[in-house]
């Protein structure tokens, strides 16, 4: 089970995320230029994973980046370690086997430098349905 989260968490990590109506759960922060967040903030993470939540849906980890940076160099570090603070909490819910996808986002246009990762949750009845236009037939084997 533990490698079909995993597996899914990959595969839902590069997924789009649309959440309409999101639901805030927590704001993990974390310090200037560091990929680790403060050990108290883990039973916030701790809530997150005994929270009931609607059956179908999903957590959306976000980080904003701001969109103006001294130079390229800023820019790809910035990236870099948003994306390394992403991973630590995704990487936290896996290992306690959390039974939801979690897709993670960066958001690039930030206009405010906050070092803080939101989560928040998605029901997937707030993501845009894709309709089937051509009907399939499967075979049945009898």
């Amino acid at each position: 089970m533990r490698f079909t989260l995993l597996l899914l968490s990959f595969l839902a990590g590069h997924a789009i995320a649309q959440c309409d109506e999101p639901r805030h759960m927590a704001d993990i922060p974390y310090p200037k230029n560091s990929s680790y967040f403060n050990s108290q903030y883990a039973s916030q993470l701790q809530a997150i994973l005994q929270a009931p939540t609607d059956s179908d849906g999903y957590l959306l980890l976000e980080f904003p980046v701001t969109k103006s940076q001294k130079d390229e160099t800023t820019r790809q570090y910035n990236m870099w370690l948003a994306g390394k603070r992403l991973t630590r909490i995704k990487q936290f819910l896996t290992d306690a086997d959390y039974p939801h996808p979690v897709i993670t986002r960066i958001l690039t246009a930030s206009t405010e430098e906050l070092r803080q990762v939101s989560i928040n949750w998605c029901a997937t009845s707030d993501a845009p349905q894709l309709a089937n236009t051509h009907p399939v037939n499967i075979p049945q084997n009898h």
